[in-house]
């Protein structure tokens, strides 16, 4: 039986994507679901030039596969670095790093998500929180730039979210 083919045309500031998955299995690739996660974030968020703590991860991501101890087959996709805490979006995982403690939540595990009011000061960027509740009702806080980058923070948890739970 020959692979179900689908085409999906994403629109980027400067062109045009074409990637092509071949049936939803690919979705499972961690590689996928980055691009996939990515090209949203691009297409949503405005003036990440102007984001203070957030940033799209880009290649090479040794050091953050290492520092937050990564899978081999986990790839990161948005991170908040403030000075107290550094927080990574990752294809699997929502993981905090601060000075004392390590906090991580599976993707697949996330029940509900509450960003609260993310908008701040649009011309003066700050670090907040949002909250998860898992499958088990724990509450559990990490932190957000308020401001036009909450919009990639917001966009990469929501679209990893539906990529995991569509696989």
């Amino acid at each position: 039986m020959p692979a179900l083919s689908e085409n999906l045309l994403f629109y980027s500031k400067s062109s045009l994507f074409l990637l092509e998955i071949n049936s939803k299995s690919n979705l499972k690739n961690p590689d996928s679901i980055r691009n996939i996660v990515i090209k949203a974030i691009e297409r949503s968020a405005m003036d990440n030039e102007t984001w203070k703590y957030s940033k799209i991860v880009q290649e090479p991501f040794d050091k953050l596969k290492h520092e937050f101890e990564l899978d081999a087959s986990e790839l990161p996709i948005f991170e908040v670095q403030g000075e107290l805490k550094h927080t990574l979006i990752t294809t699997r995982r929502i993981i905090e790093k601060t000075s004392s403690a390590v906090i991580k939540v599976e993707i697949e595990n996330i029940d509900d998500v509450m960003y609260g009011l993310f908008k701040g000061q649009i011309e003066k960027p700050e670090l907040s929180t949002f909250r998860i509740i898992d499958l088990y009702g724990d509450q559990i806080d990490f932190q957000l730039e308020t401001g036009k980058a909450a919009v990639g923070l917001i966009k990469s948890v929501n679209m990893v979210r539906k990529l995991v739970a569509d696989r």
